[in-house]
């Protein structure tokens, strides 16, 4: 497990080593990483589209994430790396989220498009105020399963994510990064208003 700096832990599908495509991996999972490689080739104002439709079909595969993989930590949320692209274009991450587990007030140093699987998630969303340094509130949403979210890199998508209900969230997360950097170079911490 890698301690990340805000409270989350990174475990991979294969004994320390990120993993890579394989025939042992789910069909559903063959099929999602096939998607994200041509995504990732298309047309980068197509990108979040295409993304969409790849997280469409694995939000309604119920084996996508192994049952091992869907155990919520203690004290924080979890994240497990199924897939990292050879060529380090992307990494496929689920996420799994237990009663009150929350990420910290953040955006994202890469492109991350996410959809949840299981359980829902609540996404606080937030304006930057560049001159401030600071991040303010503007909605919250209740997400369910299937439901999807894609956003470029940069403070134009400042959140929080997390799960305010009282059993277990799971949500599958794709990031344009290769699988040894998730931990240190994906998200970028804001400073909330209201923290």
């Amino acid at each position: 497990m890698i301690q990340t700096p805000f409270a989350a832990s990174i475990t991979t599908a294969s004994a320390g080593r990120v993993p890579e495509l394989s025939p042992a991996q789910p069909v559903g999972l063959r099929a999602l990483i096939e998607r994200v490689e041509a995504a990732v080739c298309a047309p980068i104002g197509e990108l979040g589209g295409h993304l969409a439709s790849a997280l469409a079909a694995a939000a309604a595969d119920p084996d996508i994430v192994p049952a091992p993989l869907r155990v919520a930590a203690k004290d924080r949320y979890a994240r497990h790396i199924l897939h990292a692209d050879a060529a380090g274009r992307f990494t496929i991450v689920a996420l799994v989220w237990g009663a009150g587990q929350f990420s910290p007030v953040h955006a994202h140093h890469t492109w991350c498009a996410y959809a949840v699987l299981d359980g829902a998630l609540t996404e606080t969303a937030y304006a930057y105020d560049a001159a401030a340094g600071v991040a303010h509130p503007l909605s919250q949403e209740r997400m369910t399963q299937g439901a999807m979210r894609f956003e470029y890199a940069g403070l134009s998508g400042v959140h929080k994510l997390g799960n305010a209900e009282d059993n277990i969230g799971l949500s599958l997360h794709i990031y344009g990064i290769d699988g040894a950097r998730v931990g240190s170079h994906v998200n970028r911490l804001v400073l909330s208003a209201n923290h």
